[in-house]
């Protein structure tokens, strides 16, 4: 059987971790943000057994998603219904923005120049209104031949209803222009709403080529393996699959993350956690439950990318986080990052004071933490950034340090209240669960600034999205349109259609899975949908939920908007041995180093990963291969078989 691999590239680590009944290995190294596949490639080699052995790659790559945030996609030509070519630059007519007195719109991907109109028009159910004849395919190829496409995307009016008119246009297109992928937007996601739907289709064939063409040259050098990617709403994603429709796994580095974490909160009987994923360049947060539901309100750079996406909030704070002083003085960090190249001053390439320089300042960090020594931090050049930005503000370097960590600490619990907060969960009933390489490090600034319980510390934190790669199992979905009321006549119509997905789904994977029936529902007239099980009970369902969320509930019928059939592989186990890293009986209570804080203050005691049934009191450093963490004066880390335990000690009465 071949070796289970996964791999997450981040914007300044690339974690590998090799999966096994016996075990775990983990390798972490820079990424290279020229050409991510060379520290892809780098990894491989170093956990592979022999260089012809067979490896299973799943890959969690921000690819896609970095060529839609940094405006890199491919030259893209939008076919759509004549009369409807501005739809996708009109959008919702919403405002993110009430207050602002230049509000600037998110900019569609494809040019006016690139869009072009087809003679055809089919009505809300599908019926037709003007037929698309083969002349008017003829002329719409030439037109878009003439363009010069890279990429392709067709967008019609009430395609969910009757997909043919797409289709056609997509066969005839493929045809004249064989090497440029073509994405038909009900193909990718069957539900109604106009603007939404074309928007993923744009994003999905903008990123195709730059995608395809980054893991093909990834297997091309495999060799003996396959390469795989994982879906946003977690679940390894069909090669065919992720060839056609990228866009699915735009967000596949962080749900490996999440589905990691839903491993140990159950481990632990933990009914719902804060995920918190704090790297190099950005933190990542989801609120995982018991049953963890994908949503389809995600977007990128303003634009709607309604496929099913574990719900993760991302905000521009990490290690690598730039700290600066604003126009008017205040001390502000990120969301620019110094990434992996040049990487923290303290990494002896980059300038600026980051997140990371201040933790080295402060002695957090010291010459030889990272990668047990693999990658020596310049501890005189952060200290250097740190005096730099200090005088600036007009404090003393300690001061300005510590600022950095606090106005760091601000922007991720902004983060946690919406993914809390926002949707009626007191955070103070919510554990925290802190990956990631910087994670470790600001846990016990969240717990003390929002109230949170405690947080858990999981084995190989900064690996640990790797680690849910490696452990995910395969998965399929399929959706259908359907737009009907849903009471007691619709019910047998809409059970039958579902189980129809479901074995449809169901065929698409390697080996027996388990289903799972949604449907997005709506009140009539209502423009969003919830994603809720589909079962009898659905219309009460969607009433309490609507509640929860909305604070209010309606009399008005309720719609189903498209159903959706998710079938799966139970994810693997984590091996048992992965919980206990170290022997208890090895461990001493006696600290076995101090670190002085180079900017000054009280030596620090410096641990290495705590064995089970081990406790340390702060102020403590607890430094492993792939994170540390800070346990500060007043907290106290406990190590049970699932993780480290950081939670704020109790005064004495």
């Amino acid at each position: 059987m071949a070796a289970r691999i996964g791999i997450d590239t981040g914007g300044t680590f690339t974690d590998v971790v090799r999966w096994s009944k016996q075990g775990v290995t983990v390798h972490k190294l820079p990424s290279t943000p020229s050409d991510p596949s060379r520290a892809v490639l780098a990894g491989i080699a170093a956990v592979r057994q022999h260089a012809d052995e067979a490896v299973d790659v799943v890959h969690g790559t921000t690819v896609g998603l970095n060529a839609v945030l940094t405006g890199s996609l491919a030259r893209t030509v939008f076919v759509t219904n004549r009369g409807c070519e501005d739809l996708i630059e009109i959008g919702r007519q919403e405002r993110t923005d009430l207050y602002a007195l230049a509000p600037r719109r998110p900019v569609p991907p494809v040019p006016r120049r690139l869009r072009v109109g087809v003679h055809c028009r089919r009505g809300p159910g599908g019926t037709i209104d003007t037929p698309l004849s083969n002349t008017e395919i003829a002329r719409t190829v030439a037109t878009v031949q003439a363009l010069a496409p890279a990429a392709i995307a067709i967008g019609l009016l009430h395609s969910p209803a009757d997909p043919s008119d797409e289709l056609r246009l997509q066969r005839a297109l493929q045809k004249a222009m064989p090497g440029v992928p073509c994405t038909a937007s009900a193909s990718l996601h069957a539900a109604f709403g106009e603007y939404e739907r074309f928007s993923a289709a744009i994003l999905n064939a903008a990123i195709a080529p730059v995608v395809s063409g980054y893991t093909r040259r990834l297997q091309a050098q495999l060799g003996n393996g396959r390469l795989r990617l994982l879906r946003s709403s977690l679940g390894i994603l069909p090669a065919d699959e992720a060839a056609a429709f990228p866009a699915r796994a735009m967000f596949s580095g962080p749900a490996g993350g999440v589905l990691a974490t839903g491993q140990i909160a159950r481990a632990m009987r933990l009914p719902r956690v804060a995920a918190f994923d704090m790297g190099g360049t950005s933190a990542d947060l989801c609120l995982v439950e018991t049953a963890t539901r994908a949503h389809d309100g995600a977007t990128i750079a303003g634009l709607p990318l309604p496929l099913p996406t574990v719900p993760v909030h991302t905000v521009g704070c990490g290690g690598g986080s730039i700290a600066y002083v604003d126009r008017g003085g205040a001390l502000r960090v990120g969301p620019e990052s110094a990434g992996a190249v040049p990487g923290p001053a303290c990494y002896g390439k980059g300038s600026d004071a980051t997140v990371t320089d201040a933790h080295v300042a402060l002695g957090h960090l010291g010459t030889d933490t990272l990668l047990g020594g693999g990658f020596p931090i310049d501890v005189d050049a952060g200290v250097r950034a740190i005096e730099r930005l200090a005088k600036k503000l007009g404090m003393r370097s300690a001061d300005a340090a510590r600022g950095i960590l606090t106005v760091a600490d601000v922007t991720m619990a902004r983060a946690i209240l919406v993914i809390t907060a926002e949707r009626a969960v007191d955070p103070a009933s919510v554990p925290l669960l802190a990956y990631g390489g910087a994670g470790g490090l600001h846990a016990a600034g969240l717990l003390a600034r929002l109230g949170m319980p405690h947080a858990v510390l999981p084995p190989l934190p900064g690996a640990f999205s790797a680690l849910g790669l490696a452990l995910a199992g395969e998965s399929a979905e399929l959706s259908t349109a359907v737009g009907t009321r849903f009471d007691a006549r619709s019910w047998p119509t809409l059970r039958d259609l579902a189980r129809d997905l479901a074995k449809r789904a169901n065929s698409l994977l390697s080996g027996p899975g388990r289903t799972h029936l949604e449907a997005a529902v709506r009140y009539r007239g209502q423009g969003a949908a919830l994603r809720l099980p589909l079962r009898r009970s659905l219309a009460a369902d969607f009433a309490r939920e609507h509640q929860r969320l909305y604070g209010f509930q309606t009399d008005a019928p309720i719609e189903v908007v498209h159903l959706t059939a998710r079938a799966e592989q139970p994810a693997r186990s984590a091996p048992r041995n992965l919980f206990a890293p170290a022997n208890s009986a090895t461990f001493s209570s006696r600290r076995f180093r101090q670190r002085r804080p180079p900017v000054g203050g009280i030596p620090l005691p410096v641990h290495a990963r705590l064995p089970v049934g081990q406790r340390v009191q702060g102020p403590a450093i607890i430094e492993e291969t792939t994170a540390t963490t800070l346990v500060p004066a007043g907290f106290e880390a406990h190590a049970t078989p699932f993780g480290m335990v950081l939670r704020q000690r109790r005064p004495r009465r």
